[in-house]
């Protein structure tokens, strides 16, 4: 201890503590009980679900996601910062929205960046996929668009016939082949790397995009065969029966309650309330009226520093 400590303390109780051996204790006590459960329960391995797999199990849900962005009804053209300029769509608590503070900070275009983009990185590899973009890429936005909400609108009739997708006949321009390519792309596993950014990598080293383009249908879908979807609990239950990371179970709580449950800010409002809660109150406690009288009506001090006020008996 310093002297200016030892000035600070002078007649002032203290008792001996020794911080590094109580370290020493509880970490050894928590590693014998982390290898004793594990060794008793286990924990479920789910593998890791890869765009190979889906355009295997699921490749209509694969397709019907790119021509979703193809025909501009993807939910990520009105995101807002910090993919896209629209502010509106925002999300905001008593009208502030943080988020467009910083504005843009990763553009995307739904159909260029994550279809049409891998389309043309792939087409280095396939050369079938060269004509249909070019014809694609000539049309204007309208016909663009007329193309892929008509081969959208004909998925519901569609089915997989050799690895491909078979829909109706149509007016549906070049998208078929285009929508094959992307199914291709996805079984041969190097629509992650595609989809990146740079796309000069076959692996991801920044997996947002693909996260992006997955996060819809197909995502859901697995999550609800796990029940690990947001109205059950979402990233704090475990697949199968076990909780899963329950320290994060004060944050997932507050989805299951109004007004969060039903908003469209709800991921702010959860936001703003473990700030308030979790962070704020806890460090201005001893100003707060009310709640800082709670340890002399609650004195757990009293029986922490028991060996000391047992003196004055």
């Amino acid at each position: 201890m310093s002297v200016r400590s030892e000035q600070t303390l002078r007649g002032i109780p203290t008792k001996p503590y020794d911080l590094l051996l109580e370290g020493v204790l509880v970490l050894g006590l928590v590693s014998v009980l982390v290898v004793v459960l594990a060794a008793l329960f286990g924990s479920p391995d789910y593998p890791t679900v890869r765009a190979s797999d889906v355009a295997r199990v699921q490749p209509l849900a694969l397709v019907r996601t790119a021509a979703r962005m193809l025909a501009g009804q993807s939910d990520l053209n009105g995101y807002g910062p910090p993919y896209t300029t629209d502010r509106a769509g925002a999300q905001r608590v008593l009208g502030v929205a943080p988020a467009n503070w910083f504005g843009v900070s990763d553009p995307i275009r739904p159909a260029r960046d994550l279809v049409l983009a891998p389309l043309q990185r792939a087409s280095a590899l396939d050369p079938s996929l060269v004509a249909p973009l070019k014809a694609f890429e000539a049309a204007g936005a309208g016909q663009q668009h007329a193309w892929a909400r008509a081969y959208l609108k004909a998925l519901g009739k569609a089915s997989v016939s050799g690895g491909r997708i078979v829909v109706p006949s149509g007016a549906y321009g070049p998208v078929p082949e285009l929508m094959n390519g992307m199914l291709e792309l996805g079984r041969s596993g190097l629509l992650a790397g595609a989809l990146e950014a740079s796309g000069r990598q076959p692996y991801a080293l920044n997996p947002t995009r693909a996260l992006l383009f997955f996060q819809g249908p197909v995502d859901h879908a697995v999550a609800g065969s796990l029940n690990m979807r947001g109205d059950s609990w979402g990233i704090s239950h475990e697949t199968g029966p076990y909780p899963g990371a329950w320290w994060l179970w004060p944050y997932t709580f507050l989805y299951q309650v109004p007004p969060m449950v039903h908003s469209a800010n709800g991921d702010l409002q959860v936001v703003v309330i473990v700030l308030v809660a979790l962070v704020l109150v806890p460090l201005f406690l001893p100003f707060v009226p009310v709640l800082n009288r709670i340890p002399r009506w609650i004195p757990v001090y009293r029986w922490i520093w028991r060996s000391w006020y047992d003196r004055g008996t």
